[in-house]
């Protein structure tokens, strides 16, 4: 199916910003008093699902330009879609929301530790609070969803580390890799206590919520992989719909630290979440203008808290306010998505083609064509006529195109 449709899933651009919006819904659960409703039966498993399934989504999408492209040129392509965007976040948040909403003079502010751990953000150290900013939010932190971003860096050392190695075109090693990380995993999880994991960073690195991002990520590599043996098929597709349905039911929350159902879960999630992307799903047409899910998952988490912090108080722990937080912060995010993405990240994506390898090869390339079309050639009659070969040397898996889904790139 994926190649049939030319290594472009027609339902990835749905599954991403329907995954993203299902994100804000949960935070408004989260940020706005609802945290045990959220932590609670049957919700709780937007907290297990969600990001893992963005996760299994990015390795299964990545994979492909992993095998295609050279180490350089991948994390060229990795840094401009990541760093960018996160960084004008970061900007926002600590340079315009901050100020406008804080609690301390802004000479407190601008010279607090925290403002300045604010912005290891942008590096990918996570830091979830500034000075004086919602502190009497439910939760106090200005952007929580940033807990993500020093996975995602671990899972592209780790893509790195896989393609350096050649384990990125083998799903024989692949399958070792990840039968590995989980039983340290469950070594971690049964044999040592709570206390030394943690100090040693174990626990963290094996069992928690971190490493479940892992898992999905080796789960959607391996998937890439197995692309030509994995049926595209509507039973097992429903099968394991019924078994996330069944673990929605059945377990709780503390199912998310825990590392043995990730055996069936995590397969079972990246199975769906790639079925759904290699399905027909349309987006609405407001929405294709661009891949917005990057900026909805980046800017929801401040302006829950915003509209929080502006809005009536019913907003807060009512069930009336999370339907109204839900809708003023989809809209308002959606517009900001937007404008990130017309207005940094899709310039910043077009760097791609001037600095990347195959860039600078049809620069080059086509600056020889210029060259060869006033050449003579003979004709097999004898007579001469100018040609180009320029396209001939450049293959095919490393053109640059704007039409591919814009995280396999």
């Amino acid at each position: 199916m994926l190649a049939g449709y030319g290594g472009f899933g027609p339902g990835f651009n749905f599954l991403r910003i329907a995954l993203a919006f299902s994100i804000v819904f949960y935070h408004v659960l989260t940020n706005s008093g609802h945290s045990a409703l959220a932590h609670g039966p049957v919700l709780w498993f937007f907290e297990y699902s969600l990001v893992p399934m963005f996760f299994a989504l990015s390795g299964f999408l990545i994979t492909g330009s992993a095998q295609r492209l050279s180490l350089e040129n991948f994390l060229l392509n990795r840094a401009l879609r990541i760093v960018p965007a996160l960084a004008v976040d970061i900007l926002v948040c600590a340079f315009i929301i901050g100020p406008a909403v804080t609690t301390l003079p802004l000479g407190d502010y601008f010279t607090d530790a925290r403002f300045f751990a604010y912005m290891l953000n942008i590096i990918g150290w996570a830091h979830f609070e500034l000075p004086g900013v919602f502190t009497g939010h439910p939760v106090r932190q200005v952007n929580g969803a940033l807990w993500t971003i020093p996975w995602e860096i671990n899972c592209y050392i780790i893509m790195s580390v896989m393609m350096v190695t050649g384990v990125v075109r083998r799903a024989l090693a692949t399958v070792l890799l990840l039968a590995i990380f989980v039983v340290a995993g469950l070594a971690v999880e049964h044999f040592t206590s709570a206390e030394a994991g943690d100090f040693w960073g174990l626990h963290t690195l094996f069992v928690g919520r971190g490493s479940q991002l892992i898992t999905a990520f080796l789960c959607g590599i391996l998937a890439y992989q197995l692309r030509d043996w994995i049926a595209m098929s509507r039973m097992l597709f429903a099968a394991c719909v019924a078994v996330a349905l069944a673990a929605m039911l059945l377990l709780d929350v503390s199912a998310t630290e825990s590392v043995a159902n990730r055996l069936m879960l995590m397969p079972v999630l990246t199975y769906i979440t790639i079925y759904a992307g290699l399905s027909r799903l349309p987006l609405p047409k407001i929405l294709e203008g661009g891949d917005y899910s990057y900026g909805v998952y980046l800017y929801h988490v401040p302006f829950i808290q915003l509209a929080i912090l502006l809005g009536p108080p019913i907003l807060v722990s009512t069930v009336v306010g999370i339907v109204m937080l839900t809708l003023i912060t989809g809209t308002i995010v959606l517009c900001v998505a937007a404008a990130s993405w017309h207005l940094i990240e899709k310039p910043i994506l077009s760097l791609r083609k001037r600095y990347s390898l195959a860039g600078r090869t049809i620069a080059r390339e086509g600056r020889a064509a210029s060259r060869a079309e006033t050449a003579p050639a003979l004709k097999p009659n004898g007579t001469e006529t100018p040609f180009s070969h320029a396209h001939q040397f450049l293959p095919i898996g490393e053109l640059p195109d704007d039409r591919r889904n814009s995280q396999a790139q």
